[in-house]
């Protein structure tokens, strides 16, 4: 085991002894308590950090965070985040949303076979679990879907069903799951540092009649929410 795995265990030894809000020693106490280097602790915390166990604010130090949310969902089926968040027991929150008109970006009229000057909304919001920021979303559409104006003026943090009441049906969803690193803006609404991992998913809502109409952008904070999958196999090919 590494020296700096051996300090990252003994200090989270350290933080179950603690209540959530405490704060820890100083790095310099921290290394002295433990007979390592200062810089030796600072990787053991930022360690701690990225899983959610401390919070280390400049200039006052390191505090205790409470026990961060665990979501589980299956990428089979398509529900909001909001929804996944009550599904697993934690209290949903939609917070900061913002809705703009806009002339769609390229990228977005090329994902729904748009014209390029198709005017369009853009719509963000951040998902929290229990009072944590955990997933930022982003949503863009066209002021027109199916020959039916879309007026999100009732909209508050499904657009799911703010679609439906507006007797437009999203079917099925093709999502594309990546790893990235947090921009200016995502890292913001998760009130994490930018370049900090996170999980990206890349989704185009579909109508039943196959045609593209929503594309979204979800930017999942590290540790927060865990997808899965069920692969079958294909019995016309051996192996696996």
């Amino acid at each position: 085991m590494l020296l700096v795995d051996t300090i990252r265990t003994a200090l989270t030894d350290m933080i179950e002894q603690l209540a959530p809000g405490q704060r820890l020693p100083s790095e310099d106490a921290l290394a002295e308590m433990l007979e390592v280097s200062r810089p030796t602790v600072r990787s053991a915390l930022i360690a701690l950090e990225q899983e959610g166990r401390v919070s280390r604010r400049h200039g006052r130090g390191t505090f205790v965070c409470a026990t961060r949310p665990k979501l589980r969902a299956s990428l089979q089926e398509l529900v909001s985040v909001a929804d996944i968040v009550e599904q697993n027991g934690y209290r949903a929150e939609v917070k900061d949303v913002e809705k703009s008109s806009l002339m769609l970006p390229r990228f977005v009229t090329e994902a729904l076979n748009l014209p390029d000057d198709t005017a369009g909304y853009r719509v963000s919001r951040t998902v929290y679990a229990n009072g944590e920021p955990a997933v930022y979303l982003v949503d863009f559409l066209a002021q027109e879907i199916s020959g039916k104006r879309v007026n999100l003026d009732l909209f508050s943090d499904r657009m799911i069903v703010a679609l439906h009441r507006i007797g437009i049906d999203i079917a099925y969803a093709v999502t594309q799951v990546t790893l990235s690193r947090a921009s200016e803006a995502s890292a913001k609404a998760l009130n994490i540092a930018p370049g900090d991992a996170l999980l990206l998913l890349n989704q185009i809502a579909h109508t039943a009649f196959n045609e593209p109409i929503v594309y979204s952008v979800g930017y999942h904070r590290e540790g927060y929410v865990s997808y899965s999958v069920m692969r079958n196999v294909n019995p016309g090919r051996d192996g696996q």
